[in-house]
């Protein structure tokens, strides 16, 4: 579809604005990578609804030939050092089988979370003994062995003696909440067990800080980003993996749960209205329509949004509740006044489609009557003489 010079400005407006709101809150944002199996894996679906963080998601399918990995490092990774440390604050490896990295790729690795500052959350599965295990990052994670899988329901207890991470969380149900797949881990000394599969009481999530000048903070799972970790499971996930991130950052944790819980809903709320409703601008424009006056609005709304992801970044969920709440009532009026600029645009449509299709059916009709009823284009049939 081809927009009109007008509402291509305003769009691009639309998107200014939008990213002048990110730019405003950068300093205070989180940076994330996610690489591996992303499909399925919460952390990603943290990034794209959470204000707190900006995000680069690197699907890297496991059973993919190493040439073709490379192709995909081209696309997605950093290409030096300085790009990863300064892009990313944490990275999350989800089964990223990178065993086609070069060695200074893996000595960049080792460089970040050593001295850049980069924290990592690692979901091993086989990236444990094809990525970890033969390199130099084997030193940096805090478990010692991996077992094999085991597929069957499991429980997760928190060790209470621990920093309040995750110990809000207990008392909202989360360790009533089953896992589905788990191995056996064993933590190395000096590392922190921050909780315990049940009934097995092997470790399931383990950190610790390597040496180094600046380092970051290093977790491993017990395994991987399993049915544990989905909203649709366990409702209070994503703000568990917001506090775990938190703490790697050395930032406040969550002041509020469920304010917080409340807050983000509403702001994917608006994102999708907003994007249902820039779809149908889009669409109704491709027919002629006149959107610039609704652009113009919706624009109106993302400069006060500014405002509300920065009440959000500071946790006064309050505010952002209360601004959300008050520009919902214009989320709606615009969205009803784009549905009638799109009925009336299919109007024209319509009555442009009928018109061909009677005035055809008419011309048809007139020739079908004159040559088969009224048969004037006949001649009467002569008799042929014989000499």
């Amino acid at each position: 579809m081809v927009l009109s010079k007008k509402s291509a400005a305003c769009l691009a407006f639309v998107l200014l604005i939008a990213s002048t709101v990110a730019a405003a809150s950068q300093v205070e944002r989180i940076s994330g990578m996610v690489i591996g199996c992303v499909g399925c894996n919460e952390f990603n679906l943290l990034f794209i609804r959470d204000p707190l963080f900006t995000y680069t998601v690197y699907p890297l399918p496991p059973d993919l030939p190493d040439k073709d990995k490379r192709k995909l490092d081209r696309v997605y990774y950093p290409r030096t050092r300085e790009n990863l440390v300064n892009t990313y604050d944490i990275i999350i490896f989800d089964d990223a089988r990178i065993q086609h990295f070069s060695t200074r790729q893996i000595h960049d690795l080792d460089y970040g979370f050593r001295e850049g500052g980069m924290s990592a959350v690692i979901a091993p599965v086989i990236m444990w003994s094809y990525v970890i295990q033969p390199t130099i990052l084997n030193d940096l994670v805090p478990i010692s062995e991996k077992g094999s899988l085991r597929y069957g329901a499991y429980y997760v207890a928190f060790r209470r003696e621990r920093d309040p991470v995750f110990l809000p969380f207990v008392d909202l149900g989360i360790e009533k909440h089953a896992g589905s797949q788990e191995s056996e881990i064993v933590a190395k000394q000096g590392a922190t067990v921050w909780a315990d599969i049940r009934p097995r009481q092997t470790p399931w999530l383990v950190s610790w800080t390597p040496g180094g000048g600046n380092p970051g903070m290093l977790w491993v799972l017990a395994h991987r980003f399993d049915d544990w970790w989905l909203e649709d499971n366990n409702p209070y996930a994503p703000d568990v993996a917001t506090n775990l991130i938190l703490y790697s950052m050395g930032r406040p944790l969550i002041a509020d749960i469920h304010a917080r819980r409340e807050a983000r809903l509403m702001f994917v709320s608006f994102h999708m209205q907003k994007s249902i409703i820039l779809s149908m601008i889009e669409w109704a424009d491709s027919f002629g329509a006149n959107t610039l006056a609704l652009s113009d609005r919706l624009a109106s709304l993302d400069v006060g949004m500014e405002e509300a992801v920065d009440s959000y970044l500071e946790q006064d969920y309050s505010a952002t509740i209360t601004f959300l709440q008050s520009i919902s009532p214009a989320v709606k009026e615009i969205a009803r006044d784009v549905v009638r600029l799109k009925d009336e645009a299919l109007a024209w449509v319509y009555m442009a489609e009928w018109l061909a299709v009677s005035g055809t059916s008419m011309v048809c009709g007139f020739v079908l009557w004159t040559l088969m009823v009224r048969r004037r284009a006949y001649r009467k049939v002569s008799t042929t003489r014989f000499m």
